[in-house]
């Protein structure tokens, strides 16, 4: 390859990573906006339980137990909220692929013409319907952090019970 080819053709792949880049953190801001809005309690809980369990003395039974009671009533409204999320990701997919047909129903040309021309006009359906997928799978493994975090929790409770009873003699 020439040397002015191949420069040329690093300026072209340095400004196209750059547009990736840039329209990549666009969406991120989108979807993370999206998210927070239905996640925001139990991303405020996962919060405390980090602080609990990376500094300070350890973790009180009172403060276990109020966990363990907001975890599930958090995990509530996130799981309604990812609902709608797919509900939207749905309709972003009937949406795009509508005007798909109509705009491929108005194409003249070859048939991959017409594709290309459709799918060039469905460009800003597609990013929402990715956007709502995205946001959809980022809810659906909070919740599953989340469950997670209520699992480990009911171990170091349930541990600690069994301890007490153990140091009091009572056994099962």
């Amino acid at each position: 390859m020439k040397p002015e080819r191949k420069e040329l053709k690093m300026k072209r792949e340095e400004v196209l990573n750059k547009e990736i880049q840039e329209n990549s953190i666009l969406l991120e801001n989108i979807v993370y906006e999206i998210t927070s809005e239905y996640t925001r309690g139990l991303d405020e809980i996962m919060i405390t339980c980090r602080k609990i369990f990376s500094v300070g003395p350890k973790v009180t039974d009172e403060e276990l137990e109020d966990l363990l009671t907001q975890l599930p009533c958090a995990l509530y409204f996130v799981n309604e909220g990812q609902e709608l999320l797919g509900l939207r990701e749905d309709i972003s997919k009937m949406t795009k692929m509508e005007k798909y047909n109509e705009a491929r129903k108005k194409a003249i040309g070859t048939i991959a013409d017409k594709n290309s021309e459709a799918e060039l006009k469905v460009m800003n359906e597609e990013l929402n319907r990715i956007i709502y997928q995205r946001c959809y799978k980022m809810v659906k493994s909070k919740i599953e952090m989340g469950q997670e975090m209520i699992n480990s929790l009911k171990r170091v409770f349930d541990a600690r019970m069994m301890e007490r009873e153990i140091s009091r003699g009572v056994r099962r």
